[in-house]
């Protein structure tokens, strides 16, 4: 199913503060002639609005242009730089109004060399910006290391105390990563020998007939209690029903707003749809559902996508819910604003009443933007503790 109109949009209006903003800010200071400046206009619209141009030519797939991969890396690398430089004008600004508020209060008016210096201070901070997203893309599209990760659990079964549990979320395969990243993940999971694995969501960016063969290794994974998946919600956009097939041929038992018994009783695993299912006419989350007939002694583990259930799967009795979706924040400091989108959660472990929540940085990157600064990716082995 094609991605709708509203994410379309979204990017639309963003685009268009982006390119506004800058332009106003770093542009029309400058003193050059109209035509240069309208020049280093249509550079800001065309790095701006690169998701709609990429999909004039890519296909289909809004989030998932099918072009080379140079191509991809020079235009995420552009609209990365030009997001930073954006935030960069902001806190650049900030000091600026400082300054220009010492000046008033000495009644003195801003001068010449003051509107040089700062045309001065805006080039170096492009000049930053640009680094910063190369250095953000070679660490975004970088195979993640393992994170170790313990959590304690209340009432956990003995005969669970010690039990591990390996986390995959978002891996995003896509023309931009492809089945080498997989095997290379599968590679790291392996030696971990994990109780348990949870993939949780987000698994690709396209088409079944495009992308499957790039997910194959995925079959290779395996645990003495199984391999579990739920939705994300780029599942929805790439054709759903034919994603659930696809990853369940995989060995990979994808919950649908069901559960499954663990671990001779003690233990009830399950797993939620992706609220972006609203949207496609599809099945919506329902945690009552989820755990219906699971044991009343069983230690209940929920596997979301996204964080946001964590309240109501607190209120449900869930001991410890594991997500993904956030990726982390991708940019220390940016990552706030990502946390404010999700519940106030956006990476590692939170305490929610008497739940336990983990929050996967992501074992991917999503192609639009494959930058991470600070926040790097992650394959998560979660060791699970008896809380006393």
């Amino acid at each position: 199913m094609l991605i709708r109109n509203r994410e379309r949009n979204v990017m639309l209006l963003f685009g268009s503060l982006l390119s506004i903003y800058v332009f106003c800010r770093a542009v029309l200071p400058l003193r050059l002639h109209w035509g240069w400046k309208a020049g280093l206009g249509a550079a800001l619209l065309a790095t701006a609005f690169k998701f709609h141009l990429l999909h004039l030519f890519g296909g289909p797939m809004f989030f998932a242009p099918e072009l080379p991969e140079p191509l991809l890396i020079a235009a995420a690398w552009l609209f990365a730089a030009l997001f930073l430089f954006f935030f960069l004008l902001i806190a650049a600004d900030l000091g600026r109004g400082l300054c220009l508020l010492c000046l008033l209060c000495a009644k003195r008016r801003p001068t010449e060399r003051f509107r040089r210096v700062g045309n001065r201070v805006n080039l170096a901070l492009l000049a930053a910006a640009a680094a910063l997203a190369g250095c953000g893309i070679i660490s975004g599209t970088s195979v993640p290391e393992v994170r170790h990760e313990e959590i304690a659990l209340p009432g956990l079964p003995g005969e669970l105390d010690g039990m591990t549990v390996a986390v995959l979320a978002d891996l995003h395969i896509d023309s931009l990563a492809r089945i080498g990243r997989v095997r290379a993940i599968v590679d790291r999971v392996a030696p971990l020998n994990p109780d348990l694995i949870l993939l949780a969501g987000d698994f690709v960016d396209g088409r079944v007939a495009v992308r499957g063969g790039d997910l194959r290794p995925l079959e290779e994974l395996s645990a003495p209690l199984g391999v579990f998946g739920v939705p994300g919600n780029h599942e929805y956009y790439s054709g759903y029903e034919e994603w659930m097939l696809f990853l369940s041929g995989l060995g990979i038992d994808m919950l649908e707003n069901s559960h499954r018994i663990l671990a001779g009783g003690k233990l009830a695993l399950g797993g939620v749809t992706d609220p972006a299912a609203a949207r496609f006419g599809r099945e919506t989350p329902d945690l009552r559902k989820t755990f219906d007939g699971a044991p009343p002694g069983a230690v209940k583990l929920l596997l979301a996508h996204q964080p946001k259930p964590a309240a109501e799967a607190a209120k449900s009795g869930v001991a410890l819910q594991v997500s993904g979706h956030t990726h982390g924040g991708m940019i220390v400091g940016i990552d706030r604003l990502v946390a404010r989108f999700n519940a106030g959660f956006v990476a590692g472990s939170y305490r929610v009443g008497d739940l336990r929540l983990y929050v996967s940085r992501g074992s991917g990157i999503w192609n639009g933007f494959p930058i991470r600064l600070g926040v790097p990716s992650e394959i998560t082995l979660l060791r699970l503790k008896r809380q006393e």
